[in-house]
């Protein structure tokens, strides 16, 4: 009976968190406009610049409320964005005017990799990809961006996860997140330099795989790309869509993704002759 109670109290919260998700999620979005309004800036001491990457596919909505966070940023140089799905005018769902932005659509379905094609192209050496389900602060693309400069040889986000040994016969993964800890794969936003860009490109080839064909999981070769394993850091509550885990939306709810996951960690960990990292 005790069981049962809990159990109740669990899934009532889980309602409760997910009923107000997307109103708060809408409040922080209007009071970042306001902000941008009153004309408030975010800034760094550094002279460095940073281009931030942004992916859109099932998602057009949320784009506008990543913006809104991104435009506040004055080290931002610019601000791409790919419309992953031709069959959507993302135009229609952008109203944030900024000469930072430039839109770029697809003239066929391109996964999540792609990314880091126009990592490549990107104006600045320091870059910040953010997936479409994560809400950031200003306050915390600074506090990335100032991480990634203080230790470049890595990449950096707000969430990674460790996964088992490659003998375990039932593979499993912890996630992190609020913690500064190393891990083995970053998780929802990644801030990285063209130094990873570039060695990502050579971990591909190595693996026999063709970027515009990685359909999943481009963040893990992306994590193993630095001198050392990834790091985390705690900027505070990162706010997420309630999709995050919403079966035909949320990536990782494809059948096959987590086996295809492992199975790349697997031959990463082989390749670069590195062992699983432990958690501070």
């Amino acid at each position: 009976m005790a069981e049962n109670g809990f159990y109740a109290i669990y899934a009532l919260r889980r309602f409760v968190a997910r009923a107000t998700q997307r109103p708060r999620n809408l409040l922080w979005h209007l009071v970042r406009r306001f902000k941008l309004l009153l004309g408030v800036r975010v800034r760094i001491a550094a002279a460095e610049r940073l281009s931030v990457v942004l992916l859109s596919y099932k998602r057009p909505r949320n784009i506008q409320k990543i913006l809104s966070a991104v435009v506040l940023c004055d080290f931002v140089d610019e601000i791409v964005i790919s419309n992953n799905n031709p069959e959507v005018d993302l135009g229609r769902f952008i109203s944030i005017e900024d000469p930072r932005i430039t839109l770029i659509p697809q003239n066929r379905r391109r996964y999540p990799s792609v990314r880091l094609e126009l990592s490549q192209k990107a104006r600045s050496h320091h870059v910040l990809a953010i997936d479409d389900d994560i809400f950031l602060e200003a306050e915390q693309i600074r506090g990335l961006f100032e991480h990634l400069l203080g230790q470049p040889a890595v990449p950096h986000g707000l969430g990674g996860e460790i996964f088992s040994a490659s003998a375990d016969p039932t593979p499993s993964t912890v996630v992190y997140k609020r913690r500064e800890t190393p891990v083995e794969a970053l998780l929802w936003m990644f801030a990285y330099t063209k130094d990873h860009v570039r060695r990502y490109f050579e971990l591909l080839d190595a693996l026999g795989i063709k970027n515009d064909e990685l359909v999943w999981s481009e963040d893990v070769p992306l994590s193993f790309a630095g001198l050392g394993p990834p790091l985390i850091h705690d900027l505070g509550r990162v706010h997420a869509c309630p999709s995050e885990n919403e079966e035909g939306v949320a990536t990782w709810r494809n059948e096959g993704f987590f086996a295809h996951r492992v199975e790349l960690v697997k031959r990463l960990r082989e390749l670069l002759h590195r062992e699983p990292p432990v958690a501070a």
